[in-house]
């Protein structure tokens, strides 16, 4: 079975699901009634409260207990019975661009754990499978993957990957990656959520969560006051002109190139991205699920050139 995971800083993504890359752990069952995976001796549930942010997700065993949660839920998308005969996987993931020469073969291993049979509990039933194999591609090229024919047609674009702690810029030529620019900053949303977070509290002595800063950045009902909100707005848009500036320094003018945007930091934003008016062509891609969908096109393809 082929199984597609995009491990976000802020969110786990497979192609039909998204939850919080934040997990608690404890030696007993929970007594609420909320998803939960028994692993290991141990029992994983899942919080809104992130994990911060790790450059080598490999650190610790979280992101593999992570990783179970999703591939349980498209288990259970795919309707396949519990079983104690391993399930044989193909794990399909991705990192930043400009991370993955350094990290990919790290990441595939961690995962792989010497192709050894692994059993766990989800919601009271039973799972045992087997990583066979692990394939890692390029986070935001395989979220234009989802739209080449789209961006084939364009001569130069810039995918631009606003993510929970990076953002990943690629350059690509008639949809080809150009390697010239390939970069992932660390300037995520989450470095916003912590400014506004912090200014909120010295201003104002009130503690914010990342939803509270989502309601007011998209326009939803919130309770907070007037003067939060204000503040909120604003930081958001001197966040993305800062970054546009950091751009121009990098030769990438976004008043006159052709800009994507993915990544779920770029669908939050898109709003003030649009009204702001500094750039010049934005394209959104909408699909948050979008790096990996396209990591299971990439693998598509691989597997029809090379067999």
């Amino acid at each position: 079975m082929i199984i597609s995971v995009d491990h976000g800083n802020k969110a786990i993504k497979t192609p039909h699901f998204q939850f919080t890359s934040g997990i608690v752990v404890s030696e007993t069952m929970p007594g609420f009634k909320n998803d939960y995976l028994a692993w290991n001796g141990k029992y994983y549930t899942l919080t809104e409260q992130r994990i911060s942010y790790l450059r080598d997700k490999t650190e610790d065993l979280r992101f593999y207990a992570l990783t179970l949660f999703a591939i349980a839920y498209e288990l259970q998308y795919a309707k396949v019975p519990e079983t104690l005969d391993p399930i044989d996987v193909t794990l399909l993931v991705g990192l930043p661009p400009a991370h993955y020469s350094q990290l990919h073969t790290k990441f595939e291993q961690y995962f792989l754990r010497r192709h050894e049979a692994v059993d766990f509990e989800f919601n009271g039933k039973y799972y045992s499978i087997r990583i066979k194999k692990v394939y890692s591609y390029p986070q935001a090229f395989a979220a234009a993957v989802t739209q080449y024919s789209a961006l084939k047609a364009h001569k130069t674009a810039y995918i631009i990957d606003i993510g929970g702690f990076t953002i990943d810029v690629l350059k690509l030529r008639n949809g080809q990656p150009d390697l010239s620019m390939v970069e992932s900053f660390e300037k995520g949303v989450i470095t916003l959520y912590n400014s506004i977070t912090s200014q909120c509290n010295a201003q104002y002595a009130r503690l914010l969560e990342d939803s509270d800063i989502d309601e007011v950045i998209c326009n939803q009902q919130t309770i907070l006051p007037g003067e939060v909100q204000r503040l909120i707005r604003t930081m958001a848009a001197e966040f993305l002109n800062e970054f546009y500036n950091f751009l121009r320094e990098r030769g990438i003018d976004v008043t006159t190139s052709k800009c994507v945007f993915a990544g779920g930091g770029s669908l939050l934003l898109r709003t003030m991205i649009e009204r702001g008016g500094k750039v010049a062509f934005p394209i959104f891609i909408e699909d948050i699920h979008a790096n990996a969908v396209g990591y299971e096109l990439l693998y598509q393809s691989e597997v029809a050139t090379n067999g």
